[in-house]
């Protein structure tokens, strides 16, 4: 049975994306993800409403202007960190990420498919918001949530 995403214009959606093997990469590469993002909101039109980056995954809600963008924001948002890290082995004279597994948006960084969750009410919302929030201290990787800086409950330069 093929999975079959809702796309719904007006909504938001909790998403959530997660490194091959849960590879703690991404905070030690924040800087890269970030580029990813900037990039794809130069391409796609849409908000982030909340996201908290962990070393191995990301929560986030997002809006986007037309619904059926998300799937391609999101496959934008890999490729470019996965472009990124080619790029970095390829400086270090480390082996290449195979152009196949590039083009499907993963190349052994990510997990190939990614977790969605059209938000149906404000209740619904308020629950993935308090779930992204917290998820810091779920995960152990901070005390105290204000000392987590890849959040955007916490707004560092």
């Amino acid at each position: 049975m093929k999975y079959r995403r809702i796309y719904a214009d007006g909504y938001s959606y909790y998403l959530t994306l997660v490194t091959q093997g849960r590879k703690p990469i991404l905070v030690e590469n924040i800087e890269l993800l970030r580029y990813a993002f900037k990039l794809s909101k130069k391409r796609y039109d849409y908000v982030i409403d909340a996201i908290v980056v962990l070393p191995e995954h990301i929560h986030m809600i997002i809006t986007p202007k037309i619904a059926t963008d998300y799937s391609k924001i999101i496959s934008a948002i890999k490729k470019s960190f996965v472009y990124g890290l080619e790029q970095n082995l390829k400086d270090e004279g480390k082996a290449e990420i195979s152009m196949k597994k590039y083009h499907r948006g993963h190349a052994g960084i990510w997990q190939e498919r990614f977790y969605e969750h059209t938000i149906r009410d404000e209740k619904d919302w308020l629950e993935k918001m308090e779930y992204i929030k917290n998820n810091p201290l779920k995960h152990n990787v901070v005390e105290n949530l204000a000392d987590w800086k890849y959040s955007s409950f916490n707004k560092h330069p």
